[in-house]
């Protein structure tokens, strides 16, 4: 790398390097190879670069549970999005956003990014079949860091319901909804829900039982 000139090689280089660190999660190291592959590409770089830089640095921060900083460069990402009509990025983004305000407890603003990332799917599914040069390449991290989510919390919820603890089973279910909807497991959201309703009932959590009543709303289950 030192030896090459070419900075998008090395922009490459280095975002492949810090996802494969991150995939190890070996953050630390994986936030500087991000950062760094950043500081060869912001003064130059193309709408697409700029897009996969601020998002693999947003998907670290948001791994590393530092949700404001991973929301402050989604939403860098998202002023790119829109500038250049990228409706694939727009469903991401709008997604990930939505979902760090689910883990911030800010339900009622997390729903408003569900519904407006829901409305552009179909826009995004048409974009993405009929060229692909807009490709989901772009978030394909966002993804990624979706799905370790959902093994997370599978695992808190197996060891909760090994110990009988229902207030550990019933969060990480809770948390676990958004991320089952937008990585395409929509159709096991009911069976979540019917051992999470319940759940809620029994301990009398009425705020997640009105965030599921209004996101049911907005999905249609």
């Amino acid at each position: 790398m030192k030896k090459n000139s070419d900075e998008p090689k090395d922009f490459k280089t280095l975002s492949q390097l810090g996802q494969a660190y991150q995939a190890k999660h070996q953050f630390q190291k994986a936030l500087a190879c991000y950062k760094q592959a950043y500081a060869t590409i912001k003064n130059q770089a193309s709408p697409d670069d700029l897009i996969v830089a601020l998002v693999n640095m947003g998907a670290i921060y948001w791994e590393m549970s530092q949700l404001r900083k991973a929301t402050d460069l989604f939403h860098d990402s998202l002023l790119i999005v829109e500038r250049i009509g990228d409706d694939v990025g727009r469903r991401m983004l709008y997604s990930i956003i939505g979902i760090s305000s689910w883990r911030k407890g800010e339900f009622v603003k997390a729903i408003e990014w569900f519904e407006a990332a829901l409305k552009v799917s179909t826009e995004a599914k048409v974009e993405y079949e009929r060229s692909q040069i807009i490709s989901p390449w772009k978030y394909e991290i966002l993804l990624v860091v979706m799905e370790r989510g959902i093994v997370t919390l599978k695992n808190r919820i197996q060891i909760a319901q090994n110990q009988h603890d229902a207030v550990r089973i019933l969060l990480p279910s809770f948390s676990m909804v958004p991320l089952m909807l937008f990585t395409g497991r929509k159709g096991a959201i009911p069976i979540l829900l019917k051992e999470l309703v319940p759940l809620a009932k029994e301990l009398k959590n009425n705020k997640i039982l009105n965030t599921i009543t209004a996101l049911e709303k907005i999905i249609r289950i």
